[in-house]
């Protein structure tokens, strides 16, 4: 890698990438540019982008955009990689992941789902006895317990936690809460240190919608190609890429 006056052979720049950390950053955008050049996004759809980009970046005709491009030391072809590039890599993921996509969603439904729920936690387990009865008896609500007692962050929040996946719950209190209907309150519970006491709002089940049907593709894309960045550095051949147009 050169400029004009300085230049960094390639075994100082091996370096730096592993120093900086910079190695596998750069080998991914290296595979999804693979990624790009094999998908031919269509060229109606390409200028659809630019003219986004272009509004985007207040760029108003095409000496605006030029001045943008030498201000940053690309060109013509490098922004149009820079356009193509989600596009294609968004295609690439409906051919490769579409099909499975739906027994994907079934089989990750149960972590999918999202949930809000009311949590306090004491130490004392008295306290955390009392508070169970006086709420279950309507002495006091959940929100001022929970701000008046409890002894996490949840404090602030009057102890509404959510909405949150059930996937991105520790296993044990994913569980507990895939237990209660909604309002229902138990008795305290263990937690490490903690005595907890949860309430369940609201549970929401996944729908394979749009939005969800893009989150898995762009998921299962990306664990793809972080597999294939651990082959590359560990010296193995990868398999050749495949898209039909």
């Amino acid at each position: 890698m050169q400029w004009q006056h300085w230049q960094i052979d390639s075994e100082r720049l091996d370096q730096l990438l592993r120093r900086t950390e910079a190695q596998r950053p750069l080998l991914r955008r290296a595979l999804e540019e693979e990624i790009t050049d094999l998908v031919a996004v269509p060229a109606e759809r390409l200028s659809e982008l630019q003219e986004q980009f272009r509004q985007q970046h207040q760029l108003e005709d095409d000496a605006a955009e030029a001045a943008w491009l030498e201000q940053r030391g690309w060109s013509t072809a490098d922004l149009q990689l820079h356009l193509a590039r989600p596009e294609a890599l968004d295609r690439f993921a409906q051919q490769r992941f579409g099909p499975g996509v739906e027994e994907t969603f079934l089989q990750r439904k149960p972590e999918l789902d999202t949930v809000v729920y009311s949590l306090l936690r004491v130490q004392d387990r008295g306290l955390a006895q009392e508070l169970w009865i006086q709420l279950s008896e309507g002495e006091i609500s959940f929100p001022e317990a929970a701000s008046r007692h409890s002894d996490g962050p949840e404090a602030n929040t009057k102890g509404v936690i959510g909405p949150v996946a059930l996937g991105q719950l520790q296993p044990e209190l994913a569980d507990r809460l895939r237990t209660l209907r909604q309002g229902e309150l138990r008795e305290p519970i263990t937690a490490g240190p903690w005595w907890v006491l949860l309430r369940l709002e609201q549970l929401t089940p996944a729908k394979l919608d749009d939005a969800m049907r893009q989150r898995l593709l762009q998921e299962q894309l990306n664990s793809w190609l972080e597999q294939r960045c651990d082959a590359v550095l560990r010296g193995e051949k990868l398999d050749p890429l495949h898209y039909d147009p």
